[in-house]
This record gives C-alpha cells, structure tokens and sequence, in this order.
C-alpha cells in the first residue's frame, strides 16, 4: 500500500484525506461518444436497412458457398508411381526405384525422399521445403523422369506422376454387386454406368475398383511346346513383330502432304491363332489357346458376405458436394430401375455429405442449447426480456454477417475458405464467443439506464462508446490467437499434418469474431435505444448480494496481497506438474466410427482354408451385430502370402459402425470386444486398429518404430534386437514389420556354366521363366469397344507346383549340333530355393528403411505407448550408421508441438502489444497476461479428470484459450483505469471497477462456457450426446480445454488481477520516487 493513501482494516474503506468520500464517481461528464455508435443510433433507419440488406446477403451467400467435406487444400508433396506387375520387391527396388531416387534427389527444394517398391509397382514420395512453388517443382519432376526413362525395364508401360489435393478424396464410395457374369457386369460398369456417372453435374470423375478387366490371352501348353522345339523368346518375338502400327513419315502428292503408316494389328484372335510361327507350318494355335479372358484372380472383396465390387466419385473443386451426392445416389437409383440394372444392388458405405450434414446439424444444436443456455442465464441476470432478446439477435446476426465475408472473402481471391468440418467447427467455437461483446455493450448500457439515470439514447451513446476500445481490443486479442493458426494451416505441414487443416478454423472465428464486434457496436445500441425507454428498474437481489460479498472478498485479497500471491503461486505451480504429467499424443483422432481386423494366416494355408477362415470371422461378426453395433462388414481377402502387414494390404476385415448419436458403445469397446471374441487358430493372428478416416495419419492406434541404415541385409538383422525390446513392454500388443509379413518366394539360380554349354545365358533363363508365369501384358489388342492388353502365359494349371516350375521346358542347342535345338527341363540349367522375402522394399533419402509396428494391448490408447518405447529401445546398440526413430508420425507430431508452440509465443506478443496500445502502459498489459497462466489450473484438471491427453486438438484449445481468458481482465483495468481518472483512489477505484464489471464478467464467461457445452456434452453425457467420437473427437477437447481454463481464469481474474495490479501500480510509484529522487540530488547540488 502506497504512502498515498491508507486503508481502513475493518471496513475496507479509503482514508485518502485529499478526496472527499462522498462524492460518488457514478456523476458522469459527458465523453467523446464513438461515431459509429452516434451514427447507429442516430440513423435507425439507415441502420435497419444495412442490417436487413445483410440477412438478404446472408442468405445468397449461404446458398453459394461451396461445401466441402475438407478444406481445399494443395500438399507440397509429389508421388510418383510406377505399376510393374509380377516381379519382386528386390528387383523392382533395383531396376526402378533407384534411378528414379538418383534423378529425383537432386531438384532443388526437396526436403524429404520416399520410396517403396513391391512385387506389383514403385512409389517415390517427394516432399519439398514449404514455399516451393510446386507447379515449377511438378515440371522438374517430370523433366527428370524423362531423363532416366530409358534406365527403365523396357517393359514398363506408364510413369505416374500426382500431387495430392484435397479433391482426390472421393465424396462418395458405394458397394456394388449383381447375380451377373464378369462380362455381363464390365459391359454394364464400362458402358453404362461410368459414363452416367461422370455426365453428371459436378462429377469429376468415377472409378471402379476391384473389377476385373477383360484381356485376350494366349495361354501357352508346354507339352506341346516342348514337342515342336519352340521357345517362349521365339514365340513373343513373333507376336511383337507382327502386331504393329508405325509411322512412316510423309509422301507429298501434288499440293497434299500424306501420313504414311504402316498398319499390321491383329483384329481378331482368328488372326493370332492363324499367325505362322516358322517356315514348316506351325502355327500360334498348334501350341497355345486364344481366347478373351480374365487375368488370374487374387483378391475378393465382399460387403456384408456378398461379393462386391466399388464404385468412388471425385466431385470437381468448385461444385458442391450435397449436390453433387444426391445427384449421385438419384442417378445410382435411376440405373437401377432400369432393365439393364436389373439385379443390380448398391451400398453406399462412405457418404462424406453425411459428415457434412451432420456437422451442419450439430452446428444448429450446438446454436439452440449452448445459445439457449446461454440466453435463459443472461436473463436470469439481466431480469429483462427486451435486454435478453436483444443480445440473442447478436447470434444469427453475426452468423450471417459471417457467411457475408466469407463469400466475399472467396470472390476477393481473399481466401479459399468453404463450408467444411473445419470451419464448421470454427463455428460451433465461435457460437460460445458470440454473445461476449454484446453483453459487455448491453451491460454498460444497462446500467447507465437504470443506475445512472440516462434516457435510453444517452444511455445507448454512453454505455456503448465507454466499452468500445475495450471490446475492439478483447475482439482482436482473441482474433490474434487465431491468426498463427491462418498462417500454420495455409503453409505448414505436410499432407498428414494435423496443422495444415486448422487454417479453416482460424479464418472462420477470425471473420465471426469480427461480425459480432461489428453488431455489438451498431446494431446493439441502435436497437437499445428503442427497446430500453420502458425497461423497469427491478434489481437482481441474488446479484447485489453476491456483488457485495465479492467486494468483501477483494478488500481481503487487497489487504493480504503477500498471503495471497503466496497460495496462487503454489497452487499455479500444482496445476503446472499436474498438466506436464499428462501424457502426450501422436495419434491424430479418427473421424469415422470403424475398425479393422487385420489377419495373419500362415504362408502354407491354401485358399480354400484361408476363405473358410474368413467366412467364420464374417458369421460371427454378422451373428452380433445388434450387440457389437455394427453397420456394415466389408471384408477382403487375397490370394498368395497370408500376411497383412501393418495398416494396408488385404486379409482384413473393415467394420462401420453405427453413428455416435444412437450409440452405447464407444469404438474402442466394440474393439476389445470383437478382440476376445475371435477365433483361435494355431499360426493365425488378428491384430485390431482403428480404421483411418480424415486427415491423413488419423485414427491409428499404435507407435511406429523406424530403423534407417545403408545395408538392408543388416536390417534384417537388427529387427529381432528391436522386436524383443518392444515385446518385453507389457502394454504393447501385436508387432508386425515389413521383413516378417512378405510372401515366400522362389530363387530360380542358374548354373551358368550349364546355361553356356546350351547356348543360353542367365538372362535367357530368366525371360524364359517370365514368359511362361508373367501377367505383364506384350502389347494391346484393340476390340470394337475399347483397347484391352494382350497376355501370354502358361495355362493356370501348368503353373501352379514348383515340380510344374522344375519341368518347364527350355529350348537348348542340341549338342551333336543339329540345327533346331532341343528341349530340356529348366532344373537341369538351375537350382530352387524357397525362401521368405520382404513384402516391401522402403527408403528414405536413399537409405534403406523397416519399420516396425507396434499396437496398444488391452484398450490402452495408442499414445501412452510413446514413453515406454523411447526408454526402451533407449540403450539399445546399433552398428555405426544406424538409427532408429518414431517414425514419420511423430515427427509431423513433433512439427505440429514446434509450431504450437511457436503460433502461442506470437499470439502472447501479438495480445501484449494491442493491450500496450489499449492502455498506452508497458507494465499494464503484464498484468492482464497473468490470466493466460492461471487458466492451466483448470485445464490440468479438468484434462486429467477426463482422462484427455495433450493432442493436437487440446493444444489449439490452449491457443484459443489464451486469447479469451485476458477479455475479461481487459474490461476489469480499463474500468478502474478510468474510475482513477475520475478521482478514485487506487483502493476505492478497483473495489468499485470490480463490483461493477462482475455482472458483466460472469456473464460473458458462463455464456461462454454453456455455448460452449454442446461441444463437451459427449464427454460427461455420452448416452444422450453420443459417444466422443467422430467429429466430436476433434472439437470435445478443444472446447473442454477452454471450459476448464476459462472456469478457473474467470474465478481467479477477479481476484487475482486486482491484486497484482496493485502491487505492480506499487512497483511503477516505487521507480517513480527512485528516479525522482536520483534527478532532484543533481538539483540540489546545482542550487
């Protein structure tokens, strides 16, 4: 306490001698009133007319926004893709990925390079530094590709090269199945139904996945190639030579320039069968069939025990997607009555305006309870219907003031911002920050009518005009906080960043929290000077009670500061070590209510068994689907390898639940549920997860462990080292790695000197036995309908052995040397060996790379896995060169925390500066900021009680958090500020200021957190709000970290702030006197 003024122990009193106590501060001069508020108040008219033409834009703007399921967004990622059927993972890691790595690696901007081979296709994955212009990076890649094309196995048909946009993401995936041929059903697929499909409105484009596709094969029969000498290189290069269409360059006639093209294609199989082999009259049919066919099939996909086939539609970028959906299932349904759809059924199993929908339905419950709520409490304060109405109409004003800017936003080129989850969600948090400004306006309103004794306009023009620069701050504090997520989510991260989505979201509030700005200080106090002529002066008892004993409390706190600031400090830093013990988060929160059974089946199970494996799993999964609520089954099993490593491949069941909304059972109880319940077989292994939906790198359940070094040969070796590690955890569950999960393979090695002694070489041998087993197609074969690939391969059934391998004929020279050669069995040229590859080949800028996955036993959540394995796997050696990590998940999580971090340090400093600009003060906003610690008390707990960890969704609960807790200490010091200005003594002036902002300061904060409620509601009331799950799990945690912040802030800022205002007011006249003091010594000295 000051030498300036004393304070009467007992009553609290100021016993300032140099002000008289009785003059009350509420006998105000008139002030500088704000000319938007006079011109609002003044011009009705005009005013009722703006807001009028804005619910008319409202409403046309809302029409034409686009919506989205998520935002437009453009990745800095490149892939490319090469398809290479029937080889091997080793081979086509050499042969393709390579070359492509060496041309690739060098484009300026790359920041990270992925690669992935398998038997069937190469992927290289190029990710660039952000900022990189990716349309010049696009052409550089291409560029290179080209230079290397000819490094390519020749019989590489296409190089794929893509960039993920948001628009890849299909809108609509349907199951579709018939009682029809395979002919029957591509005919129909091809002719009829995909073309409707992409007429349509809007439909970028339609696929059909895991349909077969026509082809003309030549099957070849070994007996009777062995019987006339002929070999399988002689045979392609027959049919290569012969199926041709070339260019001749031009012929000049006269004043006509002629194409010359020499044309010799089969058109029919007739012509292949009738095509002469030799000059002795052999021919292709005396050693092979021709006929249209189907390639081998190794996988089925069914849709609730039916065998199924899929259908996914791309909506083109700027169409709707409600419409293009329904114009869609209408079209779909159409088909279907039609008589060439006869038999036809359809199953749409991931329908994205469903999501959209349902954020658009949850936004309007959200608006009727958080806002009813919200305007029943504001009423039971004010006790004023007229008051109460007309801040509601700050709602859907400010709504639709929203949808204005946004739509203008988007024809400015401003912004690409659509109506999608994100800015949905935007808008649900917004909801709970919309009445604030109004209520602050009102109250001061308010009480400059009945307390003060205005008329209704002078009352509107004051009570607005002494809130204004303190709302316009609060507004554009919370608006800062914001802005980091604008600039985060438009430029970093990559395409499973969960920071890339939040641009939406912060753009959303931003333009909302400006609309209800623009409403609190025109049309409030417009329409208050109307309303409020006839308000009764009827006083809230229960109010004055508590505003009195509140005052009591305050004069304690001012009278105890040391006690005081001792018990916060110790209690601030209990909340800090209880938030820090909370445990962190890599796994980005699923949207979808979906799980997947992935199954392991020995390598020696044959199909047969491996189908009568799948069709029990299926029939007990259909036998409880009431009871386990599940929606649909779909499931996929695929011939070869038993293994189904990681999150892809086949083997493995996909389940669909029920919506959240009609639910008992959260996922991860159906999931432990179905876990216990499966079968148990000798070598067979179901491992669970949650399925994947939304962002990129969602949903998962589990760690990914890394190992990257030069060798993968010594990989292999170090995965047991790492694997044992993991398993002696006792939290993990099922462990899987690319090593363990490939299919056996066999090593034809050639006896070269055998070879030579035939006249043939090892590459001879090795193109004899693709030949005969390969399913690459040798050219294309063009029908009357479209072009089909042309196959040559052995029957199936002289195919299936490896005796059937070692007896495949090779032509040789015959050793007495007689022209012709002869026949001999491929094992008398070379040995066979089964051995057991890697399913997948990965690298990582060009280093070798396994990873390992491990998933949570028991129902533990995948995050608490992230400790246990850092120390684990801490002091485990390695060989030089040689590390390991937790994969590429973790470090977007770790990117993610950095930028966290870092758009929080910039909203701090960004909310420092507007309040130093408020308050023209450098110690003041100090003050305030004091606020944003105090919240993380009631954050800490109310996390740790809801068993929430520290996520993505959480940390952005914190920033928003800490734009909206310093509101209310923002309105608290203005107000004492300017009751000091009036004459009040520092004592006086804050025990009054916070008596008279505690209506307005408890409404703002309990309207905040009842909008706010329908947005935790699945965390404390699932039966009636459903499960916290799906959308709910990206919102409920960032609407629970600012309930529990800004319940405890709100409680602590009253007393709090007060308190260190004053002991910082003490320090500023303490520095005062020194520096006074330290100026008047020279004075003296001088006099």
């Amino acid at each position: 306490m000051t030498t300036e003024e004393h304070v009467d122990a007992r009553t609290g009193s100021s016993q300032n001698p140099e002000r008289p106590e009785s003059s009350p501060p509420e006998v105000e001069a008139h002030r500088h009133v704000h000319p938007l508020i006079r011109f609002a108040v003044e011009r009705r008219v005009t005013m009722f007319m703006a807001t009028l033409g804005v619910l008319v834009l409202g409403w046309l703007s809302l029409t034409r926004l686009p919506l989205e399921f998520l935002p437009l967004f453009q990745s800095s990622n490149i892939s490319v893709r090469v398809p290479y059927q029937s080889s091997s993972p080793e081979e086509v890691a050499r042969s393709i990925v390579w070359p492509l790595e060496d041309s690739l690696g060098t484009i300026n901007g790359v920041r990270l390079l992925r690669s992935r081979a398998s038997g069937n296709s190469a992927s290289v994955d190029i990710e660039f530094q952000d900022g990189t212009d990716m349309e010049l990076a696009a052409v550089d890649v291409r560029d290179r590709i080209d230079r290397v094309r000819n490094e390519l196995p020749s019989d590489v048909e296409q190089v794929y090269v893509r960039r993920f946009e948001s628009t890849d993401i299909p809108v609509l995936r349907s199951s579709l199945s018939a009682t029809w041929t395979q002919d029957e059903l591509n005919d129909f697929v091809e002719d009829v139904l995909l073309p409707r499909i992409e007429r349509l409105e809007g439909v970028a484009q339609a696929e059909v996945w895991g349909m077969l596709s026509r082809e003309l094969r030549i099957e070849l029969l070994p007996d009777r190639m062995a019987a006339h000498g002929v070999d399988i290189r002689e045979l392609r290069q027959v049919l290569q030579s012969n199926h041709v269409n070339v260019s001749g360059g031009y012929l000049r006639e006269g004043s006509r320039r002629l194409l010359v093209r020499t044309v010799g294609e089969f058109r029919t199989p007739d012509e292949i069968r009738r095509l002469p082999i030799r000059g002795d009259g052999l021919r292709v049919a005396d050693i092979a069939d021709v006929k249209f066919g189907y390639p081998d099939k190794y996988e089925y996909s069914f849709l609730n025990g039916t065998e199924a086939i899929s259908l996914s539609v791309n909506k083109a970028s700027d169409a709707n997607l409600l419409d293009v959906v329904n114009r869609v299932k209408e079209e779909l349904e159409a088909i279907r009555q039609t008589p060439e759809g006869e038999g036809l059924e359809f199953r749409h199993f991931h329908d994205t305006s469903v999501d959209v929908r349902q954020g658009l339905t949850e936004l309007g419950r959200s608006g009727l309870i958080g806002g009813g709520l919200a305007i029943v409490f504001m009423f039971l304060f004010l006790r004023k219907f007229r008051t109460t109405l007309l801040v509601a109409l700050a709602v859907p004003l400010s709504l639709v003031m929203t949808f204005v800017m946004m739509y203008l936003g988007r024809q400015a080129g401003v912004t690409e911002i659509t109506l999608n989850v994100m800015s949905l969600m935007g808008l649900m948090l917004a909801i709970g920050m919309l009445l604030d400004n109004s209520i602050v306006v009102i109250e001061s309103i308010f009480r400059h009518r009945q307390e003060l004794g205005a008329s209704a306009k002078e009352a509107a023009l004051r009570g607005a005009s002494d809130v204004a620069m303190p709302i316009i701050c609060s507004t554009m504090t919370t608006m800062c906080v914001f802005v980091p997520l604008i600039f985060f989510g438009s430029g970093g991260g990559g395409p499973g960043s969960f920071s890339r989505f939040m641009g939406d979201i912060g753009t959303t509030v931003c333009v909302v929290m400006l609309g209800s700005l623009v409403i609190s200080l025109t049309v409030v106090p417009m329409i208050a000077a109307i309303l409020l002529k006839s308000e009764s002066k009827r006083r809230f008892k229960l109010l004055d009670r508590i505003s009195e004993w509140y005052g009591a409390t305050l004069g304690f706190t001012l009278r105890h500061r040391f006690v005081f600031t001792v018990v916060i400090g110790t209690l601030l830093y209990g909340s800090w070590e209880l938030y820090n013990s909370i445990e962190r988060s890599f796994n980005q929160p699923s949207q979808g209510r979906a799980l997947t059974i992935f199954v392991d089946t020995p390598r020696q199970m044959g199909m047969d068994d491996r189908l009568a494996l799948y069709d029990e799993v299926y029939t007990l999964l259909d036998s409880r689907r009431d009871e386990w609520e599940i929606a649909d089954i779909a499931h996929e099993v695929r011939r070869g390898g038993g293994r189904s490593r990681g999150y892809g491949g086949g083997n493995r069941f996909e389940v669909y639940l029920k919506p959240e909304e009609v639910s008992e059972l959260s996922t991860d109880e159906v999931t432990e549920l179905i876990r216990e319940a499966m079968p148990q077989r000798v070598g067979v292994l179901f491992k669970l997860a949650r399925t994947e939906f939304g962002p990129p790198g969602s949903g998962r359940s589990g760690i990914e462990v890394e190992l990257i070094g030069d060798d993968m040969g010594t990989l292999e070796l170090l995965v047991p080292r790492i694997t044992q590690r993991l398993r002696q955890i006792p939290i993990v569950g099922d462990i899987d790695n690319s090593f363990e999960s490939g299919d056996d393979e066999i090593r034809v090695s050639v006896n070269r000197e055998r070879a030579l002694q035939g006249g043939l070489s090892s590459q001879a041998v090795a193109m004899t036995v693709n030949g005969a087993l390969s399913s690459r197609s040798l050219a294309y074969f063009k029908t009357a309908e479209r072009e089909i690939g042309m196959v040559m391969q052995y029957r199936e059934e002289d195919r299936e052995t490896l005796d059937q391998l070692r007896k495949m004929p090779v032509l040789v020279s015959d050793p007495n040397g007689e022209s012709g050669g002869v026949t001999l069995p491929i094992s008398s040229l070379a040995s066979f060996q089964v051995q057991s590859g890697p399913s997948e080949v990965e690298r990582e800028n060009r280093r070798a790379k396994v990873e390992i996955d491990a998933t949570a036993a028991g129902g533990v959540p995948g995050f608490m896995l992230r400790r246990p394995v850092q120390m684990a796997l801490a002091d485990v050696p390695l060989p030089p060169g040689y590390e390991w990590s937790l994969g590429r998940r973790f470090m977007e999580a770790e990117e993610d925390a950095s930028r966290a971090v870092l758009a929080m340090i910039l909203a701090v400093v960004l909310i420092y500066m507007i309040m130093a600009a408020l308050f023209e003060d450098f110690l003041q906003p100090f003050t305030i900021m004091l606020s944003i610690p105090f919240a993380f008390i009631g954050v800490g707990l109310i996390m740790y009680l809801a068993g929430q960890p520290r996520d993505d969704s959480s940390n952005m609960g914190l920033l928003i958090l800490a734009g909206i807790v310093v509101n209310n200490a923002i309105v608290l010091i203005d107000h004492i500020n300017r009751l000091r200005r009036e004459g009040l003594s520092r004592y006086d002036a804050i025990v009054l200021g916070g008596k008279h902002r505690l209506r307005p300061i408890l409404m703002t904060a309990v309207t905040t957190i009842l909008g706010l409620s329908p947005m935790v509601a699945p965390f404390f009331l699932p039966e009636v709000f459903g499960q916290p799950e799906g959308r709910a799990a990206f919102w409920a945690p960032v609407g629970l970290v600012i309930l529990g912040g800004l319940t405890t802030s709100t409680f602590l800022t009253l007393l709090v702030i007060p308190t260190v205002y004053s002991l910082v007011d003490d320090v500023k006249l303490f520095v005062q006197r020194v520096v006074r003091a330290a100026v008047a010594v020279p004075r003296r000295k001088m006099a």
